[in-house]
């Protein structure tokens, strides 16, 4: 999607960059996804076969001001206040497996729970949400 981070595997001197448009040329050599480089003007085309999502961490969280708050189960959940309502929060959670041991991050939206376990999918969930927060990296 526009705007989500990815990690590119190939051919760039900076790691991660934003999708800035995608390609819709007919030539199947051409289809991918154009990014730019730190300081080049004209966007790169690469093959989504040459990116890789960018895992969320805690450190990714708490750079883009989520406040690191510990649940009723003593477990790390992160949180931001909502632009629209500053009454309320947008929280993610951390995910245990079946002995309590956390493992990734989660969100629930309208109480659906969902597993986020890449930046973009942050982004995704935000926007849902109707948080258009610039997140860095």
């Amino acid at each position: 999607m526009i705007g989500d981070w990815v990690c590119v595997t190939k051919n760039f001197t900076q790691k991660y960059h934003k999708i800035r448009a995608l390609s819709n040329n007919e030539d199947a050599v051409l289809r991918g996804i154009y990014v730019n480089e730190y300081g080049i003007e004209n966007p790169s085309i690469i093959s989504p076969n040459d990116t890789e999502p960018i895992p969320l961490t805690s450190e990714i969280l708490e750079k883009n001001g989520f406040e690191m708050v510990l649940d009723k189960d003593k477990l790390p959940t992160y949180r931001i206040k909502w632009t629209r309502n500053p009454n309320l929060y947008f929280t993610v959670f951390t995910g245990v497996d079946g002995y309590w041991n956390p493992v990734g991050f989660g969100v629930t939206i309208a109480g659906v729970n969902g597993v986020i376990d890449y930046v973009h999918q942050l982004q995704h969930a935000m926007k849902l949400c109707g948080i258009n927060k610039e997140i860095v990296l």
